[in-house]
């Protein structure tokens, strides 16, 4: 009896030690995939840290450009207003350049601007059998 009690209670320790085994084993093969989904995580991390930083630089060198473009738009805009105080300021002082920008235009330069546009050949077609067309300067319509 004290055999099969000595059987009994080795084998008892046999699995015990079988099932701590594989409760051990268990435990290590979770720590090895939760290692390996930290490591995942960890790479996504910086990949996406990466991008970040990208997209603030580029963030920041876009704001550099605006800023450049908004400083020559301003220096656009200045120049145009100081060349544009300077005609007037010639067209004051100079009767001459005055009364030619009071001019009319001659009747040929208002047809120009007056003329529709040519799209397609349909349409450049109609323009030259038009009665109205331009003809050479020093040229009268019968030539």
């Amino acid at each position: 009896m004290t055999r099969l009690i000595t059987s009994a209670l080795v084998f008892s320790l046999a699995l015990g030690g079988w099932a701590l085994w594989q409760r051990g084993n268990a435990a290590n093969e979770r720590a090895d995939r939760i290692a390996l989904e930290r490591d995942s995580a960890e790479q996504e991390n910086h990949r996406r840290q990466v991008v970040i930083d990208a997209l603030w630089d580029n963030a920041r060198r876009l704001e550099s450009q605006r800023a450049a473009l908004a400083d020559q738009q301003t220096e656009l805009a200045r120049t145009a207003s100081n060349r544009l105080e300077q005609i007037r300021e010639i067209q004051r002082d100079d009767t001459d350049t005055k009364d030619w920008a009071d001019a009319r235009l001659p009747d040929t330069v208002i047809r120009l601007r007056q003329r529709p546009a040519v799209t397609g050949a349909a349409a450049y077609r109609q323009s030259v059998r038009d009665p109205n067309t331009l003809h050479p300067a020093g040229q009268s319509p019968d030539q």
